[in-house]
C-alpha cells in the first residue's frame, strides 16, 4: 500500500513503529469511511423494514376536517408501526413549530417564504363568499370583482395569509367554527375554501357564492436540512393520496 500511495505510513525504528503523518490521514479517512459504511447499511436496512416511529403532523383546521380521518385509516392499514400526532391551527402557529422542531409536517395555506423550510404545493382551493341561508345575493353561484367591492367588511380566519392585502374585514377570528355560526347568523359574510364549508353549504346551514379570482394555495412545509424519516416521506404521499381523493369525492374544489 505504502508503494500505491508514494509514501511511507509507518515508521519502523527500534523502539517500534509509529505512524507518520501520511498514515494518520489513512487512519482517519478509514475510520470516517467504515463510519460512512455502517449508515448506509442502517439506512438500508430501515428503507427495507416497515416504517415505524412518530410523524407530528399539523393543518390549517378546514383542511384537519378533512384529512385527519382518511389519513389515520390509512396508515392504520398500511404503517400499524407509525404513530400519528395530529394537530390544527394557524399558518403561523404551523410554521413556527416546523422551525421550533415540534412538528415534522404541515400544510399551511400560503406561506411567506423561508429560508428554514421546504415547500411543495399539495392543492390550489376554490375560495367562496359564504353568508346566512338563501342570501340572495349569493344564490348568483358566483360573484365577480365588481360585486365583492360592492360588499360590507367580511369577516375573515385570523390568518389573513391566503386573502389578497385589500381584502375589508370587520372581524378576524381564530377557529373556523365561531365563524361559520357568526357569518350563519347574518352577522356579515366570510371567506372560506370549499373544503371548510362543504358540509354546512350541503346541510342548507350557509350558502355560498364562488369567488372565480380568489384561489388559497395549500402547501406541504418541511424543515430544510433536517432528516426526513422514512414515516415522514409515507406521511407526505398519504396526505397527496387523501387529498386526490377528496377532490374526487367533490369535498375539495379546486382552482
Amino acid at each position: 500500500m505504502e508503494h500505491e500511495l508514494g509514501g511511507a505510513l509507518l515508521e519502523r525504528g527500534a523502539r517500534g513503529v509509529a505512524v507518520t503523518e501520511a498514515g494518520k490521514v489513512l487512519l482517519a479517512r478509514g475510520r470516517w469511511l467504515l463510519g460512512t459504511i455502517d449508515d448506509i447499511k442502517a439506512e438500508v436496512l430501515t428503507e427495507n423494514r416497515e416504517p415505524g416511529g412518530t410523524v407530528r403532523l399539523g393543518a390549517p383546521s378546514s383542511l384537519a376536517d378533512n384529512f385527519y380521518a382518511p389519513l389515520a385509516r390509512l396508515f392504520a392499514r398500511r404503517f400499524p408501526r407509525v404513530r400519528l400526532e395530529l394537530s390544527d391551527g394557524l399558518t403561523e402557529e404551523m410554521t413556527d413549530r416546523l422551525l421550533k422542531g415540534e412538528l415534522d409536517l404541515a400544510v399551511v395555506t400560503a406561506p411567506q417564504p423561508n429560508d428554514h423550510l421546504d415547500y411543495e404545493t399539495l392543492v390550489v382551493e376554490q375560495v367562496f363568499l359564504i353568508g346566512p341561508p338563501r342570501d340572495p345575493l349569493l344564490s348568483r353561484g358566483s360573484l365577480t370583482r365588481k360585486d365583492f367591492r360592492q360588499l360590507p367588511a367580511a369577516v375573515l380566519p385570523l390568518s389573513r395569509s391566503a386573502f389578497p392585502s385589500g381584502v375589508r374585514s370587520s372581524l378576524r377570528v381564530e377557529s373556523m367554527t365561531p365563524l361559520k355560526q357568526m357569518v350563519a347568523s347574518g352577522l356579515g359574510y366570510g371567506l372560506l375554501p370549499f373544503s371548510g364549508i362543504h358540509q354546512e353549504v350541503a346541510d342548507g346551514t350557509l350558502s355560498a357564492a364562488r369567488l372565480p379570482w380568489m384561489s388559497a394555495d395549500r402547501v406541504l412545509a418541511l424543515p430544510r436540512g433536517r432528516p426526513t424519516s422514512r414515516a415522514t416521506r409515507e406521511a407526505v404521499a398519504a396526505l397527496k393520496e387523501v387529498c386526490r381523493d377528496l377532490v374526487g369525492q367533490g369535498r375539495i374544489l379546486t382552482v
